[in-house]
């Protein structure tokens, strides 16, 4: 009988022990699910919070750029100087792609859409030391001529090249003998046929040709870089405005004194050009092209003195000495 007693009381005694057993395993359990509920929570209000800091950060980085862009307006130097930036970087992408895709038929179908802006005056305008701003501001996008007398300063040309050391340099250097010149007139006849250049160069350089007028167009690619070695471009130039690939124009005269009037004109139809002198002095004209030449007036009797530049969109005319 007591034997049963404690088998009984052995079994109540096991339930027991694995009733509470039972009790602190939901007691556990009740813990880790408010753990989970409680990091869920967490991580929640950290998202939250961290959303929240983005949203800011947003917000004010907008109102930063928002704030910058009023004071880069306000200053208009700035503004140019940051605009032509941008476009000298779309020059170059544009020039990237040019051998996937062909954009100048579009490019020439919208300036001639665009049209020539037309800006009359009666007399060219003389700088020195101008800046960038004010040259792009009062004179580039207003299509006005003018003439810089301290671009050249630096410039090679101006001590090394003569009309005789041009001509040797021509003659002599291994790049420029070897590739042909694209277009050269001479007012001499006898000049304008083939191995006229050679000849002149070659009359002129053993002394017996003295009075002369030429003209011609260092088109070749290969010669640009012995050329450009002679002269830089011009500080005052906006980043966007390239020296182009289609050459340089040589004018040359010798041997004509101040009464000479003969005005010869040059065949540069291109945009926008500029001219400089390197040696003497020359005498041009600046004529209107179309659709302008009703509305400008000619500026007649033009000097331009060793180491003046002159840039602009008008026609050229000239006489007398070396100009580059």
């Amino acid at each position: 009988m007591n034997s049963k007693k404690e088998d009984n009381m052995d079994i109540l005694n096991n339930i027991n022990n694995q009733f509470k057993e039972l009790l602190e395993l939901i007691e556990k359990e009740k813990d880790s699910s408010f753990s989970i509920k409680y990091f869920d929570k967490l991580k929640k209000t950290k998202k939250k919070k961290k959303s929240s800091k983005k949203k800011w950060f947003i917000i004010s980085s907008f109102i930063l750029i928002l704030i910058s862009i009023y004071f880069i307006l306000l200053n208009e130097e700035l503004t140019y100087n940051i605009y032509f930036v941008l476009l000298s970087f779309i020059r170059l992408i544009l020039i990237k792609i040019l051998p996937y895709w062909d954009w100048t038929n579009i490019y020439t179908r919208y300036i001639r859409i665009r049209g020539q802006k037309c800006a009359n005056t009666t007399q060219i305008i003389k700088q020195s030391n101008i800046t960038f701003f004010n040259f792009t501001k009062n004179i580039y996008l207003n299509n006005l001529p003018v003439i810089v007398d301290d671009a050249t300063e630096t410039w090679p040309a101006m001590k090394e090249l003569t009309v005789k050391k041009l001509f040797q340099l021509f003659m002599e250097d291994p790049i420029l003998a070897e590739n042909d010149i694209c277009y050269f007139e001479s007012n001499i006849r006898n000049y304008n046929r083939p191995g006229g250049v050679d000849q002149l160069f070659n009359d002129y350089i053993d002394g017996n040709r003295r009075s002369f007028m030429v003209q011609w167009n260092n088109c070749k690619r290969e010669t640009l870089k012995v050329i450009r070695s002679y002269y830089n471009k011009p500080y005052f130039l906006p980043p966007s405005v390239a020296q182009t690939l289609m050459g340089n124009w040589f004018l040359v005269s010798a041997g004509f004194h101040k009464g000479f009037n003969y005005l010869h004109k040059v065949p540069l139809n291109y945009d926008w050009i500029w001219l400089a002198q390197i040696q003497g002095s020359s005498l041009i004209e600046l004529r209107p092209k179309h659709p302008c030449e009703k509305m400008c007036s000619i500026l007649k009797s033009v000097t331009l003195n060793k180491g003046d530049l002159s840039n602009n969109c008008f026609l050229f005319v000239f006489s007398k000495d070396l100009v580059g």
